[in-house]
C-alpha cells in the first residue's frame, strides 16, 4: 500500500510509534526513525527495517524545539528527496490534579504533544506542498475529547491537536495536503503499563465493549490506511482506536451500579 513512499515517524523509537515504522516499511515504504534521547532503540528499528529491504535512517530531534523539528525536515529531504508522509506521534503524559500541576510541567507538555506537532506540521507541510502533496497523521488520543481524571494537561494537549488537524486539513486541502488524527484509547505501551498495575489493566479490559486493550499495531493499521492513496478522499478526519470505551458511558454506569 505504501510502496515508493517515504514516511517520517516522530517518537518511533519505541511504543506505538516503532510498530508504525514497522508496518509502514512491511507495506513498502522508507522510513525516517525520529527519537529524542534512545538512540539504541532507534537504530534497532532502522535496523530491522533494513533488513526488509526498505531504506531507512535514525534522526535526532526534540520536537518541542523549532529549530530540531527544521533541521529534521532538512535532513530527510536531502536523504530522500521527499517525503511523502508524516505521522505526528512524539507525545508525553503526565498524571496529577490540576490544582497540583505547576506552570513548568503544564508548558511542557504543550511544547511536546501540541506544539511539537505544529512545528512538524509546518517545516514537512511547507515542503510538501512545494513537491504537490502528502499525508500527515497526527495520533492524538480520546481523552482529548474525554477529560482524562489526573491528566488535564494531557487532555488539553490532546484536545489542541484534534483541532489542528481540523484546522490545517482545511487550509491545506487546497495545496495537496491531507491532514488526519488517531484517537487511541487504552493501547498496551510501556507508557500505559507505567501509569497502571496489571490488576488495573485487567479490569480495564473487562471495561471495554471490545473485550481488551488495544494493541500498537490496532494504530499501526489505520495509520497504514490513513498514509496511502486508498484514502485520498479522506481528510479532517479523527479516528477512535478505542474498543468502544469512549461510546459506552451507559455501560459503565451499568456496571458500577451492579
Amino acid at each position: 500500500m505504501l510502496e515508493g513512499k517515504v514516511a517520517v515517524i516522530t517518537g518511533a523509537s519505541r511504543g506505538i510509534g516503532r510498530v508504525i515504522a514497522m508496518e509502514f516499511a512491511k507495506e513498502g515504504a522508507d522510513v525516517v526513525v525520529n527519537y529524542r534521547t534512545r538512540s539504541v532503540e532507534a537504530e534497532e528499528v532502522v535496523e530491522r527495517i533494513r533488513k526488509m529491504g526498505r531504506r531507512a535512517v535514525a534522526v535526532r530531534a526534540d520536537v518541542s524545539d523549532p529549530s530540531q523539528v527544521e533541521e529534521m525536515a532538512s535532513a530527510a529531504f536531502e536523504e530522500f528527496g521527499r517525503v511523502d508522509v508524516l505521522v505526528n506521534n512524539a507525545g508525553i503524559i503526565s498524571r496529577a490534579p490540576l490544582e497540583e500541576v505547576s506552570p513548568e510541567e503544564w508548558d511542557r507538555v504543550i511544547s511536546v504533544n501540541l506544539n511539537g506537532v505544529f512545528y512538524a506540521m509546518r517545516s514537512f507541510g511547507i515542503r510538501m506542498i512545494r513537491q504537490g502533496g502528502g499525508s500527515i497523521i497526527n495520533v492524538a488520543s480520546v481523552a482529548g475529547h474525554t477529560p482524562l481524571e489526573g491528566g488535564g494537561a494531557y487532555s488539553a494537549s490532546k484536545a489542541g491537536v484534534i483541532i489542528l488537524t481540523r484546522q490545517v486539513a482545511v487550509e491545506w486541502g487546497p495545496k495537496g495536503i491531507r491532514v488526519n488524527a488517531i484517537c487511541p484509547g487504552p493501547v498496551l505501551t510501556d507508557m500505559l503499563r507505567s501509569e497502571y498495575t496489571e490488576e488495573e489493566l485487567r479490569k480495564r479490559e473487562r471495561l471495554t465493549p471490545a473485550g481488551r486493550l488495544g494493541r500498537p499495531e490496532d494504530v499501526a493499521r489505520l495509520a497504514v490506511f490513513l498514509a496511502s492513496d486508498d484514502s485520498s478522499y479522506i481528510t479532517g478526519a479523527v479516528y477512535d482506536v478505542d474498543g468502544g470505551l469512549s461510546a459506552s458511558t451507559y455501560r459503565l454506569l451499568h456496571e458500577l451500579l451492579r
